[in-house]
């Protein structure tokens, strides 16, 4: 992501505004410092503090302004779904403070440590889902980017439109026109009794953290409202790449089922790879 705004971390008093107001959510909740608000990191599409208590790490983040939902859909999914969201002590506008979740799945992989299977994430995720699917409005109504698909079917022309005259997309924009149709064909077979849902596009070993053994999904400013299974493609893509396995590989196409099981309440396991594919 790459942007040319002036994001909020540029001014000069956002550490000292944003300590402010951490230091008097911890206060206000009988949590003692035992430090200070510490930049952790900046990116072009957040930026990250710590700060220690005596309850633990805990951590600030305020995401850049094309994700300023993040807050509240992060407070939405750990408040349905709290053992699977990060725990949340306080949210405000676009400010987020959490407790610490543990390391990375990641980090536990690279040293093969005790991690939770993948099997139990997925499956873990697809209950989320489930647990969204109702709320879908009120998601929208947060700010979450609306991808389904058949409103990005509508919106279709308009980004053929901007695509002409860009010398850096090297279609020529009547194949795009003429791929119309066939995403007409892909949203009708989309247009099935699975709910539309909340996904997460990047649940990787880089935003799952663990704690206990309990796996927890961050970072969702990578929310969207879409077809469930959206998110889930590129999960099983960044798995076969890392174990260096063909994406129909036994292994893969495995933790697909575990994932598509939960959803057998709305159609066969058969249905669900078609529409999977």
């Amino acid at each position: 992501m790459e942007t040319s705004e002036v994001l909020p971390w540029d001014e000069s008093d956002w550490l000292d505004r944003a300590a402010t107001w951490t230091q008097a959510q911890l206060a206000r909740r009988g949590i003692d410092l035992r430090g200070e608000l510490t930049l952790e990191r900046i990116r072009p599409w957040a930026a990250v503090a710590r700060i220690e208590t005596s309850e633990g790490r805990v951590w600030f983040k305020e995401p850049a302004p094309v994700m300023a939902f993040e807050a509240a859909l992060t407070a939405a999914v750990s408040g349905r779904n709290p053992d699977v969201g990060p725990e949340v002590i306080a949210w405000e506008g676009t400010w987020l403070l959490t407790r610490d979740a543990g390391p990375r799945l990641r980090s536990l992989l690279e040293v093969d440590a005790a991690a939770p299977a993948w099997e139990d994430i997925v499956r873990q995720y697809a209950e989320l889902q489930l647990a969204q699917f109702a709320h879908v409005d009120e998601l929208l109504a947060l700010g979450v980017p609306d991808k389904r698909p058949r409103t990005l079917l509508a919106d279709y022309p308009r980004l053929v439109e901007e695509v002409r005259g860009l010398e850096a997309v090297p279609v020529e924009p009547a194949r795009l026109v003429a791929l119309g149709p066939a995403l007409e064909r892909v949203v009708a077979r989309l247009a099935t009794p699975v709910p539309m849902t909340l996904i997460h596009e990047e649940v990787h070993e880089g935003n799952d953290f663990v704690a206990e053994g309990h796996a927890r999904l961050l970072d969702w400013g990578e929310g969207a409202v879409s077809h469930p299974f959206a998110g889930l493609t590129n999960t099983l893509r960044d798995i076969a790449y890392r174990r260096g396995l063909e994406p129909d590989a036994p292994e893969v196409l495995r933790l697909r089922d575990v994932y598509l099981e939960p959803w057998t309440r709305f159609a066969p396991l058969d249905e669900l790879r078609t529409m999977f594919a």
